[in-house]
């Protein structure tokens, strides 16, 4: 690869780096060069790491060689972090030595106190001495040293940190090397000698003060990196001297960090660097999304910084649905004996075998168009078209605008919770949108650990399904840092659900699928179909070990390797009554349909965009997936309580379809065919 082929074929990452830089940063990737070893070191400071330049060259802004390379000394995804901790020989007693986790070997600190005399050299000589009266901790970097002589990971799946070359001026010895060893020979950590579980423990909750996350184009979930000791040891300052960025080397296909100075740096500066996310608000939201960048968060209950807590609300709806507007005047559509079926999905094409529907390879000749696709343009409808869409149905298919319509439910009547500031039905969880209510989820969170009550939430991307990218924290920094990473929704987790026995496993989380069928928002007409999925998790639920998918997750469709319970629910309803023998199974769907049919009327009633719109050539199918809580009402009854987990816009039908084959007939027969020749045993209930 040439410098033009690297401009061309990395432009999207090269707009965030000046360019001056660019040809320097080319050649030393390129050539792997890091060469930051040469201009800085690492030195203890009042109790903190801090990066300093140690070179006699000032390292001025307009110089086009100062761009430096930071590698990458764990890439990961949290959910199988404490794995790789485990199994990679010398990985967690190097991420416990980056991170100042104690239970280290000694070694480092022996060296130190064994090493050479800590008088100062004189500044002229361009060095740097460290500093005696500082608390020297678990092995990590000190002046002098090159941030690469630490443990290096031997699994060769692990980007290798090569790093900055020790500095000339260096007069310490290096650091993790024995007295009398050479310089850059690395202690070695025996592969026979494993980390504990408590160490990896401390380790998954300290990562989140140093990770930081990229996202790469073809990808939906971001990827989890920690910098080498050099990178991981630059200090956060809302005053930086140094600008980062993240590039993804296309030809090696390796991440790197890379920094640049942003104003003129001589001999004993601090290399500082921001952080925070950009266009953060000054005061409380600053403050929250620095609580993992701080080893002792100074943000309490009683800091008048709470007094701006009514600014951070939810922007209106509308501000995220408008583009959906755009819908044909409403002219009802004459009804047909025979329908042709346009559709990008092969189940509709094998299963819809009613004889009032054909498929069609045209849209343009199609009465019906089922798409997987979203679907926006309303207006190029032919007046005598459907669509399986209706305008704005985002507002129950996202999940942060499905708890707004939550919250509106709750203020038209429905039974409620209050929670801190946030009132909601007793069928929705507490959920907050990291984006705009961080600070009421940072709140919450510290009433609930003062009064030292259950403060485990679910982390979920707004408009992502099928489990991904989605992570169980009792730890905060865990759940800003993942805000950060991309638009989150924090839910409360469900901590008492009510479990199902499987007997060759034990009490297990389950879940439960409803498939509804919107006919009409004005009047807003709506079905259950009475077939309803479960699914269930493969372990015995507790609540620990939240990184153990098959113990807190039950979507096991899409996990390899991984059992796929499967119980239909007739045969569920009979081993459900069994194992509950007070709680009749029509009580409880009669719950749940009371839970839908509170949903879907707020989300009916409310003016377009802020609720579906009307379209007299829309019909559409979601799936509504739920669970059950034990709750304890105020007059001492226990209940098993629905909550709402979320609702998906053309679900996954392949087991609708594989156990009822009819199931698309019933579904398009009831969506549009006269109610008057649908046949006796359609089974559906009418909601609303």
């Amino acid at each position: 690869m040439d410098f033009q082929q690297f401009q061309q074929s990395h432009a999207p990452q090269l707009q965030f780096i000046p360019e001056l830089y660019w040809r320097t940063l080319f050649e030393k990737l390129r050539n792997e060069v890091y060469d930051a070893g040469e201009h800085f070191t690492m030195s203890p400071h009042e109790g903190r790491w801090k990066i300093v330049v140690s070179g006699s060259e000032v390292l001025k802004t307009g110089d086009p060689r100062f761009i430096f390379l930071i590698d990458h000394a764990w890439t990961y995804q949290p959910q199988t972090a404490r794995h790789q901790l485990l199994s990679i020989p010398g990985l967690a007693q190097r991420m416990s030595n980056l991170m100042d986790i104690e239970g280290v070997p000694s070694l480092v600190t022996d060296v130190w106190e064994e090493g050479e005399s800590e008088e100062s050299p004189s500044s002229s000589d361009g060095e740097l001495s460290h500093d005696s009266d500082s608390e020297v901790e678990h092995g990590l970097p000190h002046a002098g040293v090159s941030p690469t002589d630490a443990v290096q990971p031997t699994n060769p799946d692990l980007q290798q940190t090569t790093g900055s070359e020790p500095s000339s001026e260096a007069t310490e010895p290096p650091l993790l090397t024995p007295p009398n060893e050479p310089s850059n020979q690395a202690a070695e950590v025996p592969p026979s000698t494993p980390p504990s579980e408590q160490l990896v423990d401390k380790i998954l909750q300290r990562m989140w003060s140093f990770n930081g996350a990229y996202q790469i184009s073809n990808s939906l979930v971001p990827v989890w990196y920690i910098m080498d000791e050099f990178g991981s040891r630059i200090q956060h300052s809302d005053e930086p001297s140094i600008a980062v960025a993240n590039i993804f080397f296309i030809p090696y296909q390796i991440a790197f960090t890379v920094m640049w100075p942003l104003k003129d740096l001589g001999f004993g500066d601090e290399v500082t660097r921001n952080y925070l996310p950009d266009n953060l608000r000054p005061g409380l939201e600053r403050a929250c999304h620095l609580i993992p960048c701080s080893h002792d968060s100074h943000l309490t209950l009683d800091d008048p910084l709470w007094n701006q807590i009514h600014h951070y609300v939810l922007p209106e709806v509308e501000e995220r649905c408008s583009e959906q507007m755009s819908v044909s005047p409403q002219i009802p559509v004459p009804p047909k004996t025979r329908y042709k079926v346009f559709t990008d999905l092969d189940l509709v094409r094998s299963f819809l075998t009613h004889p009032a529907f054909e498929i069609t390879a045209t849209a343009e000749e199609a009465d019906i168009l089922w798409l997987y696709e979203h679907f926006k343009d309303f207006r190029s409808l032919g007046p005598e078209q459907y669509v399986n869409q209706f305008p704005c149905e985002n507002v129950i298919t996202c999940k942060d605008l499905l708890a707004v319509v939550a919250k509106r439910a709750n203020q038209a009547g429905a039974s409620s919770q209050e929670v801190g500031m946030t009132s909601y039905p007793a069928w929705f969880p507490t959920t907050f949108n990291l984006l705009y209510e961080l600070p009421h989820l940072v709140k919450s969170y510290l009433e609930k650990e003062q009064k030292d009550e259950e403060n485990i939430w679910i982390v979920k991307p707004w408009n992502l399904g099928r489990g991904l990218d989605i992570h169980i924290s009792n730890n905060l920094s865990q759940i800003i840092r993942l805000a950060q990473a991309g638009p989150k929704i924090a839910s409360r987790y469900i901590t008492n659900p009510v479990l199902f026995d499987r007997p060759e496993i034990g009490l297990v989380k389950f879940d439960i699928r409803y498939v509804l069928l919107l006919h009409s928002v004005t009047p807003p007409v709506l079905y259950a179909y009475n077939v309803f999925w479960l699914r269930f998790a493969n372990k015995p639920f507790s609540l620990d070990s939240f990184y153990d998918y098959e113990k807190h997750f039950t979507v096991m469709n899409y996990q390899p390797d991984v059992q796929l319970k499967q119980i239909h629910f007739d045969e569920f309803i009979v081993l459900f009554e069994k194992q509950y023998p007070e709680k009749k199974w029509s009580h409880v769907q009669s719950c749940i349909f009371k839970m839908l049919q509170e949903l879907f009327t707020s989300a009916c009633t409310e003016v377009p965009p802020a609720g579906i719109a009307h379209c007299v050539q829309s019909r559409a199918v979601y799936a509504a997936d739920l669970m059950l809580e034990w709750e304890t009402k105020d007059d001492g009854s226990i209940v098993m309580q629905p909550k709402l987990l979320e609702v998906n816009y053309s679900p996954d039908c392949i087991r609708a379809c594989k156990y009822h084959p009819d199931f698309f007939n019933h579904v398009f027969e009831t969506l549009f065919l006269d109610s008057g020749t649908w046949r006796d045993d359609l089974p559906i209930t009418k909601l609303l």
